[in-house]
């Protein structure tokens, strides 16, 4: 059997699909940094897969096994997170009364922005004529 016929392996596809995603958060994190910029670097690599992706230079089927394990396993990467908190709870319930306001005000900035922009766009979707 020649080297070519051989038969990828799934742990070959998924492990080429974390270096892929793994690679763009390090380089999302290394611009964000370098250039000082206003989205933090796990953003900046989400939306540099994100335009690798869009414009075809990734291939979906290439990341998607990897993307997949992540997020079947979910739940297990935010133990850290919890545990953390457990960590810091005297501080929350000597803050509770600021946090909450602040989750509440914040809650409902996001939703009038988000009513605005949607009657914005559907305004201006309404004054496009379609071709007949």
């Amino acid at each position: 059997m020649s080297a070519n016929k051989i038969p990828e392996k799934k742990g070959v596809k998924v492990l080429e699909g974390f270096v892929i995603i793994l690679f763009t958060q390090s380089l999302g994190t290394f611009l964000s940094d370098k250039y000082d910029l206003i989205l933090p670097g796990n953003l900046t690599g989400l939306l540099l897969l994100f335009l690798a992706l869009t414009f075809k230079i990734v291939k979906l089927e290439t990341v998607e096994g990897a993307a997949n394990l992540l997020l079947d396993n979910m739940m297990a990467l935010f133990i850290p997170l919890n545990v953390g908190l457990i960590t810091i709870l005297p501080k929350l319930k000597q803050e509770w009364l600021a946090i909450l306001v602040s989750l509440l005000a914040s809650t409902i900035i996001v939703m009038v922005v988000t009513a605005k922009t949607v009657e914005f766009t559907e305004g201006r979707r309404k004054n496009v004529k379609l071709p007949s």
